[in-house]
């Protein structure tokens, strides 16, 4: 089937979010007329007589038959790929910062809209941004310009700051959001997983000869992220003797942290500090025998030890979530979200080079 999702009649089952839709097959059997007739009669063919046409038309209504506009212009363009100037089913990346562009300055943010992009023309699509933050483009006028582009799948781009509701209404489309930070409304998310994060960056410090390893995080950062770092922490600390084990530093801001580290790192005697991203700049304060171990390391130059999130797999898998639900016309109503979670893998780095020496980055 090549313009429409499969599925059965609406009348007596549902498929996802929504009811499934009618097959074409269905259209032809009521119709009377084969399968290539009835596409060419609802694609307004020619060789079709107009009475013909009709009857099919009138069929497809009575079953409840409708196209499915992307994958029909998905289609297209796979029949034209000879041409450079094939059209491609369109998909929105859709964010919600100011309008000069601040989420590219954001890395991690970046890198996902590249991975997308990139998977997106991969498979046919293209990724066209639209912001619901410019003034002149609120969000009911962005849904109608996309309804009038033909646009019905949305990636969701991590939202600004703490926020953590999306102020648009998603009826009859479908959405896949990056990261854990769209909480409202309720839609399947593509994330880092964080908790398994910081129980491999635990276990390497240790492998590495720390015996304190301690964990600095805003508490505002931890709620956007469902508190899995957290979790992930205190569950790794049962590795280790309860006198071992050091309660977390968490302020509610980032910007609590330096004046609290010192006091906290000797209290405590820490040995090694796990810190999340966009804090390297602020843990400079740690003693250069402290090792530092990031949850968010951006290459693998072995600067920064700690975890280098997978980007390109979370950014090409939203857009592969996302494909995959308007395959089947499932849209963002009743239906429990999902959660893909990624792992990262752990970087070696000069910021942590073992208990009883000094690192030689981030002094």
């Amino acid at each position: 089937m090549l313009d429409q999702p499969a599925g059965t009649r609406p009348s007596t089952k549902k498929h996802g979010r929504g009811l499934e839709s009618v097959s074409m097959r269905e259209v032809a059997a009521r119709a009377g007329y084969s399968r290539s007739a009835v596409s060419l009669a609802l694609q307004g063919h020619p060789s079709i007589p107009a009475t013909t046409r009709q009857m099919i038309l009138d069929a497809a209504q009575k079953l409840g038959y409708r196209k499915n506009p992307l994958v029909a212009a998905l289609m297209r363009s796979r029949r034209s790929r000879k041409s450079q100037d094939a059209p491609r089913a369109p998909l929105a990346f859709l964010t919600s910062h100011p309008p000069n562009d601040s989420w590219r300055q954001a890395a991690t943010h970046h890198r996902f809209h590249a991975a997308a992009v990139t998977r997106a023309s991969e498979l046919g699509f293209q990724l066209d941004e639209f912001s619901i933050a410019n003034p002149a483009l609120r969000p009911d006028r962005v849904r109608a310009l996309l309804k009038a582009r033909g646009i019905h799948g949305l990636l969701i781009a991590p939202l600004p700051g703490g926020n953590t509701q999306l102020d648009f209404d998603l009826t009859d489309f479908a959405a896949v959001g990056l990261g854990l930070s769209v909480r409202v409304p309720e839609i399947d998310r593509i994330a880092d997983d964080h908790f398994f994060s910081t129980q491999l960056a635990f276990e390497r410090g240790l492998a590495l000869g720390y015996r304190r390893i301690g964990l600095a995080l805003a508490a505002g950062v931890s709620r956007r992220l469902e508190d899995r770092w957290w979790s992930g922490y205190l569950l790794a600390q049962q590795q280790v003797a309860p006198r071992a084990r050091i309660p977390a530093l968490m302020p509610e801001t980032r910007e609590e942290i330096p004046a609290k580290l010192t006091d906290w790192i000797t209290r405590h005697r820490v040995d090694a500090v796990i810190f999340s991203l966009r804090a390297p700049e602020l843990m400079k304060r740690a003693s250069p025998s402290v090792g530092l171990i990031s949850l968010s390391v951006l290459d693998a130059s072995g600067k920064i030890a700690g975890i280098r999130q997978d980007t390109y797999r979370i950014g090409a898998g939203g857009i592969d979530l996302l494909v995959g639900k308007l395959q089947h016309w499932s849209t963002e109503a009743n239906q429990p979200p999902r959660l893909l979670l990624v792992r990262g893998a752990w970087c070696d780095g000069a910021s942590a080079p073992g208990p009883g020496k000094n690192r030689r980055t981030l002094v």
